[in-house]
């Protein structure tokens, strides 16, 4: 397996350049809950694995299928532009983030400005089997254009961190995404369970040019730019929710050391130096 992906103009992703014959599953990480809260026919765009492979911890992202009539956008008077290639290529979450890992390994930026991709991988039936026995996760919303056609996954360094931010300024991660969005990547999913360590991880809807929702010819200028402006505007909003939870968080903590001593704060005792002697001295 050697191919770039996807077979389209624009950025494309090289294979992962490692072995998979050994690799140890190790827990599920996502995707979490229905991010609608009710839909029974929720389909996530992936699962997401722990995993090892030669001694070596890995996010193994691993993507469901879509058809293209469940990809394709409804947007009147344009859908003579909409081949099947092109929505494939350009909408399915799969192929959204090898395009998006593809420019920032390309860049040698992805280390830099989201989570390091080490590329694709097109898992065999039995780590399909695995997966299904380990984790009773099977079907993959599988499509019959799509029988006979291996998983299709990638492989990303595994952050230890569980918080959004870890140790990672909040300027400093909106720096980033502004210069992710300066080389044409547009997130277009910014929140909290996107990133971990104060690094971006998921980019299964992303815009990264050339890009049909970026094409005069299919949206207004407006409406383009409006979405160029979106991923700044919704980290601001989650900036502000942090650090409200921060500022919160350090007022109950006050308020239980103060209620631990009785709501007394005890009187302090100033050192000075005494200039005389040279001794430390206590003045009340």
């Amino acid at each position: 397996m050697s191919k770039r992906i996807p077979k389209i103009d624009g950025p494309k992703l090289s294979p992962f350049r490692g072995s998979l014959e050994n690799v140890e599953f190790l827990k599920v990480l996502g995707p979490g809950l229905d991010p609608s809260g009710s839909s029974t026919d929720w389909v996530p765009h992936s699962h997401v694995f722990l995993v090892r492979i030669n001694g070596k911890r890995y996010s193994l992202k691993v993507f469901n299928f879509f058809s293209i009539d469940e990809l394709l956008p409804f947007y009147p008077g344009a859908e003579h532009l909409f081949t099947d290639d092109l929505v494939r290529y350009h909408l399915d979450p799969f192929y959204a983030e090898c395009r998006v890992f593809g420019l920032l390994i390309q860049k040698k930026k992805d280390d830099a400005l989201a989570v390091r991709c080490h590329g694709y991988a097109m898992l065999p039936q039995k780590i399909e089997k695995q997966i299904r026995d380990r984790f009773g996760i099977d079907g993959w919303n599988r499509q019959p254009d799509d029988a006979g056609t291996p998983l299709r996954a990638i492989l990303k360094d595994y952050i230890r961190f569980k918080t959004a931010c870890g140790r990672k300024k909040l300027p400093a991660m909106r720096s980033n995404l502004r210069k992710l969005n300066g080389m044409g990547i547009f997130n277009m999913d910014i929140k909290e369970d996107n990133y971990r360590g104060g690094r971006l991880f998921d980019f299964s809807i992303a815009l990264t040019p050339p890009h049909v929702w970026l094409w005069p010819s299919v949206r207004s200028r407006a409406e383009i730019l409006e979405d160029c402006a979106e991923d700044e505007k919704v980290f601001d909003r989650m900036a502000k929710q942090i650090n409200k939870r921060r500022e919160e968080a350090e007022a109950e903590a006050g308020a239980r050391w103060t209620e631990g001593i009785g709501g007394r704060v005890p009187a302090l005792r100033l050192h000075t130096l005494s200039k005389r002697n040279g001794r430390v001295s206590k003045s009340r």
